[in-house]
């Protein structure tokens, strides 16, 4: 894996940084194009063919991946809001260094801030993304940030965290 990846030698405040952009440009993107699709679809109406891979749909989930917990808004409400908090004291407190966590970091609490504000301000999550190609739960921007990040930490825990301590 590249070096610039993987690890950081100076200026941990600027990374930081560019790390926190990160998560606030995935969770922008995820709330205009979530607005967008409020404002332009009804629910249930698939427009734009994009590719062969997939298609936007309007769905309007109440509950988590798969529909897991339909119904219990206060509760997945709560869920994202104490994980993006445990986050942010995770960084406050162990400074971590390693590219790939902060970055597996920054995709899982972006992905689970634009989930929360859809609880939080419409009762349900704006869905749209439904694949075309294989049968597959309808999903959005913030949980493909919530997938890729969740993957890039477990690699990250597999390859460089084994004995439970951060490694470059």
């Amino acid at each position: 894996m590249p070096r610039w990846i993987i690890s950081e030698s100076k200026g941990a405040g600027l990374v930081y940084i560019i790390y926190s952009l990160i998560a606030l440009a995935i969770t922008a993107a995820d709330f205009f194009v979530k607005q967008y699709i409020l404002h332009n679809a009804a629910v249930g109406e698939t427009f734009g063919h994009f590719t062969p891979l997939f298609d936007f749909t309007y769905v309007q989930n109440t509950g988590a991946a798969f529909s897991i917990l339909s119904g219990k808004m206060w509760l997945l409400s709560l869920i994202s809001a104490a994980f993006c908090i445990a986050v942010v004291v995770y960084v406050i407190k162990k400074r971590p260094t390693n590219r790939l966590l902060c970055l597996s970091l920054a995709l899982v609490f972006a992905g689970a801030l634009g989930n929360a504000i859809d609880r939080v301000c419409y009762g349900f999550v704006v869905d749209f993304i439904q694949t075309t190609f294989i049968n597959f739960a309808v999903f959005n921007i913030a949980d493909m940030a919530i997938t890729i990040g969740a993957v890039l930490l477990i690699v990250y825990v597999l390859l460089f965290d084994r004995d439970g301590k951060e490694h470059e």
